[in-house]
């Protein structure tokens, strides 16, 4: 249990959840703007308000998740291509979508602060959109670090990770059965060598236990073979059979399909 909690994965899959909490939450707080301007101007189409309301939800939510999940990656290749290209716009371009998208989280939670009158509501709320715009953003860095690790760092858990099941592979058997008194008080001494060898002796079971399969499987194999030509023996008329006791394959092709009758 405390290994399944105690896991790096779980801080990857919570930030993800909460970066798409707060793009839902973004979504919901636009869709009144989007409703409001539907009854303004899209008073004749059927449906109109509430469908400019769900457009209006989708891109902002769209954009929030573009902040928290692919940010880094379109600054990566944004600050590549302008440095190719020496063309500056494009990174200028880059941070004003950011702003954009930062303003529409602001709007949204004002606007609904505006219908609710700003009451404790509404201000308990627009508090909320504010720190949601500054967690969208910690969000976005922190899960671009877990998700994209340098190689040195990725090296170094691998090795502790190695480290690790390799003494708790060993404590397993000290704690098993599978080691004598003799062999614990080398351990105890600082010699893991007892360890290695039950771990040798183990492997060579494995392959005892393959190879008996195997043999087992080719014994099988050869009765099934005599039996068959037993059979055939058996079944054939005295003239069929050759002096070396075969069977013609003739013989055999007639056998089978008289046995079919």
């Amino acid at each position: 249990m405390l290994r399944l909690i105690h896991n790096r994965s779980i801080v990857k899959y919570f930030l993800a959840a909460l970066g798409i909490a707060f793009a839902f939450y973004f979504a919901w707080s636009f869709y009144p703007f989007g409703e409001w301007v539907g009854n303004h101007f899209l008073q004749d189409a059927p449906g109109g308000p509430g469908l400019l309301g769900l457009v209006s939800a989708a891109i902002l939510g769209g954009c929030v998740l573009i902040v928290v999940f692919y940010k880094e990656y379109i600054k990566e290749d944004t600050e590549a291509y302008s440095l190719a290209t020496g063309d500056e716009s494009f990174m200028k371009a880059f941070k004003w979508f950011t702003w954009f998208v930062l303003g529409l989280e602001l709007f949204s939670v004002l606007f609904r602060a505006i219908l609710l009158n700003f009451s404790s509501v509404a201000i308990v709320m627009l508090g909320v959109g504010v720190l949601g715009m500054a967690v969208t953003y910690i969000v976005g860095k922190i899960l671009h670090v877990q998700m994209n690790r340098p190689p040195s760092v990725a090296a170094k858990y691998m090795r502790e990770e190695a480290g690790r099941s390799v003494f708790e592979e060993g404590h397993s058997l000290v704690r098993g059965k599978k080691l004598t008194t003799a062999q614990k008080r080398q351990i105890a001494g600082g010699d893991p060598t007892p360890i290695d060898q039950v771990r040798d002796e183990k492997a060579r079971e494995r392959e005892r236990e393959v190879k008996a399969v195997e043999e087992r499987r080719r014994i099988a194999e050869e009765n099934d073979k005599a039996n068959q030509a037993f059979y055939q023996k058996m079944i054939a008329t005295t003239d069929t059979v050759s002096p070396n006791g075969r069977v013609p394959s003739d013989t055999w092709d007639s056998s089978k399909h008289a046995g079919d009758f």
